[in-house]
C-alpha cells in the first residue's frame, strides 16, 4: 500500500512542473455487484457463488495539475452482498447470504485524455455493519456477524471512463470502476468459524472483488493560475 501512494506521488510531482492547477469536487453514485474470492469455494461442487447486486453513493475532491493529470480522494458508502447455493450431504439446495455495509476512502491518480480517463491507486474500507443468513442451519449464532469480518480493508482500485456531457467548469462522466482486496477480509474468529465455507478445517484466506458501473458529477472551481489568453483552455467541452 505504501509503495502505490509513493508511485502515486512521484506522478503528481512530475506532472505539476510548468502547469496550471485548479480543484473540482463531485457527487457520484454506482451499481455494481460483488465477489468473495475463496479457493476452497471454488473447488467444493457443493457450494456455488450467487452474483448479488450492491450500490454505491459518496462525494469527490480532485486537485488537477494540468488538462491531463489528477490527484483525486473519493469517500463513498458502499453496501453489498454475496450469496451462495450449498447442498448438505442430504437435502436440497440451501441459500446462504451476507451483506454488507462500508465506507469507502480513496486515493487515486487519474490520467484525462481527449474525453477518456483511467484512473487508479489504493482503497482503505471500514466495515460498519454485516448481515447473516442462512436458510439451513445458523452456523455463526450465538456470535455477532460483525465480529466474522475485519474492521478495515485494504484494497487497490482501478478505474475508467469517459466524459458525457457538460459546460466550461461543470461536466457528467460514466464508467467502470474495479477493486480487490489485498488481506483476508474475514477476522480471527471467523476463521475460528471457517467463514466463509462453514465447514470443518483450516478455511483459506477470502478476498472480495467489486465492479461498479459508476456516474459522476463535477464541478471545477479554484483555479490557481489563469492562462494568458485570460480563459482556461478545458479538455471537457460542451
Amino acid at each position: 500500500m505504501k509503495r502505490i501512494i509513493t508511485v502515486l506521488l512521484i506522478i503528481v510531482a512530475y506532472s505539476s512542473a510548468n502547469a496550471q492547477p485548479w480543484f473540482d469536487i463531485g457527487v457520484k453514485a454506482g451499481i455494481g455487484t460483488s465477489f468473495m474470492y475463496n479457493t476452497q469455494i471454488f473447488e467444493d461442487q457443493k457450494i456455488v457463488h450467487k452474483w448479488e447486486p450492491g450500490y454505491a453513493f459518496g462525494g469527490k475532491f480532485g486537485f488537477n495539475f494540468s488538462q491531463e493529470h489528477q490527484l483525486v480522494v473519493d469517500i463513498m458508502q458502499t453496501n453489498f452482498k454475496q450469496g451462495f447455493k450449498y447442498t448438505p450431504e442430504a437435502g436440497n439446495e440451501i441459500a446462504r447470504d451476507f451483506s454488507f455495509r462500508q465506507m469507502d476512502y480513496l486515493l487515486l491518480y487519474r490520467y484525462n485524455k481527449q474525453g477518456t480517463y483511467f484512473e487508479f491507486g489504493p482503497q482503505l474500507s471500514t466495515i460498519s455493519k454485516v448481515e447473516y443468513t442462512d436458510e439451513g442451519l445458523d452456523y455463526i449464532a450465538p456470535a455477532n456477524p460483525g465480529d466474522m469480518f475485519k474492521k478495515d480493508v485494504y484494497s487497490v482500485a482501478l478505474g475508467f471512463g469517459s466524459y458525457i456531457f457538460g459546460t466550461d467548469n461543470f461536466g457528467v462522466t460514466a464508467g467502470f470502476r474495479l477493486n480487490y482486496t489485498i488481506n483476508d477480509i474475514v477476522s480471527e474468529t471467523g476463521r475460528a468459524k471457517n467463514i466463509p465455507m462453514l465447514y470443518p478445517g483450516d478455511a483459506d484466506p477470502t478476498r472480495n472483488l467489486g465492479i461498479m458501473f459508476i456516474l459522476e458529477a463535477n464541478y471545477d472551481f479554484g483555479y490557481l493560475v489563469s492562462a494568458s489568453c485570460g480563459t482556461r483552455r478545458k479538455l471537457f467541452m460542451f
